[in-house]
């Protein structure tokens, strides 16, 4: 293999490689890269067996061939040159020449047969779906909903986002993790999912990654156990996390009869404040909430005690209920500056449910003793 590439490009597509690759994986041929050259582009695939990335970028090819070297280092190499163009040169043994303007290195790679490469989706008549969805509505359904995956090893059919159908010509991403609930709609083209399927967290955060610079519409396919994201010259492959999703619903108060509205701005701020002084742990903070007002507080043997009052729009009945401060500090990271929320209240031993200008986003939180 012999090609030349632009070294901005390469640099691009080999930091997006990162994320994918698990530098302690069991198998160390998946510490490297994959690098194909041929038809006038260079590919260049990581995988760690649950997710695959494979980009395709442009390139000269003197010779054609395939390569496997380590990510990290390739990386390295080419982020640190100051040259406008890389050259890979393919030598006995697996070796590869790297040449940056003055600068020459040889890297030891390994058989690029040994590589997996990207998993085939089989044809063997298992059911393939695909939707059609800007990119920017993809990347905010994963942003507002993946922090709520949980990271509970033993609960695996929640490690993950659930994706399934919404009403009409949508789909509807679900994440909870047993304290809170993040849903989201958003109308999509193509030919819609059936069955619901579970995109593992790890997947749907390398996905977003591609989504930023795509301002087009991408696919999203669903074929047997796996997922496929196709954002321009890149495809995103990952494993579909097994197990069945729990009946979200029943999770969500059909009834919330005390709303308090506020500046989402201010309540982010006053929680960051106030929970400086809450457990490490638990994250507690009491909201007490009265006719025009709602006070944050928190109380820490070890430490000492907080609490700030904000103006609120609330005419209701007096309430108070404990919250992990964490929880909420989440979900109003994900939603725009200067936005108004509303914070749905039952009792003090109701889930809060909390919903922004978005009427399509909604967002459970389930309250805690403090």
């Amino acid at each position: 293999m012999n090609t030349t590439i632009e070294r901005e490009a390469l640099a691009r597509a080999l930091s997006r490689a990162q994320g994918v690759i698990d530098k302690r994986h069991a198998m160390a041929v998946l510490t490297n890269v994959l690098l194909e050259a041929d038809d006038g582009k260079l590919c260049l695939i990581a995988s760690d067996i649950e997710v695959s990335l494979r980009q395709s970028i442009p390139a000269t090819i003197g010779e054609p061939g395939k390569a496997a070297v380590p990510a990290r280092t390739l990386f390295e190499i080419v982020r640190e040159s100051s040259s406008e163009e890389i050259t890979l040169t393919s030598l006995e043994n697996h070796w590869m020449t790297v040449s940056a303007g003055k600068s020459q290195f040889k890297l030891m790679g390994v058989s690029p047969e040994e590589h997996p490469g990207m998993p085939t989706t089989k044809a063997n008549g298992e059911t393939r779906t695909t939707i059609e969805i800007p990119a920017g509505d993809l990347n905010e359904m994963i942003r507002r909903t993946v922090f709520a995956v949980s990271t509970d090893d033993t609960r695996s059919n929640l490690a993950g986002v659930y994706l399934i159908g919404g009403e009409g010509e949508s789909v509807r991403m679900v994440a909870t993790d047993g304290h809170r609930l993040a849903m989201i709609d958003r109308s999509v083209g193509g030919d819609g999912i059936g069955d619901g399927v579970i995109l593992p967290r790890k997947g749907l955060a390398e996905a977003a990654r591609l989504l930023p610079e795509e301002s087009s519409s991408v696919k999203l396919t669903i074929a047997g156990s796996e997922a496929q994201v196709e954002v321009g010259d890149s495809l995103l492959s990952m494993r579909l996390v097994e197990g069945s999703f729990p009946d979200y619903q029943r999770v969500i108060p059909n009834e919330t009869p005390k709303r308090v509205a506020l500046c989402r701005d201010e309540l982010l701020s006053t929680l960051r404040r106030v929970s400086i002084l809450s457990s490490e742990r638990a994250k507690g903070v009491r909201f007490k909430l009265s006719e025009g007002a709602l006070e944050i507080s928190t109380n820490n043997p070890d430490m000492g005690e907080a609490n700030e009052e904000i103006a609120v729009e609330y005419g209701g009945d007096a309430i108070e209920v404990g919250f992990n401060a964490r929880y909420l500090l989440d979900v109003l990271g994900v939603l725009p500056e200067g936005e108004k929320v509303e914070l749905g209240l039952g009792d003090e031993l109701s889930p809060g449910v909390l919903r922004g200008d978005d009427s399509s986003y909604t967002y459970v939180v389930m309250p805690m003793r403090i």
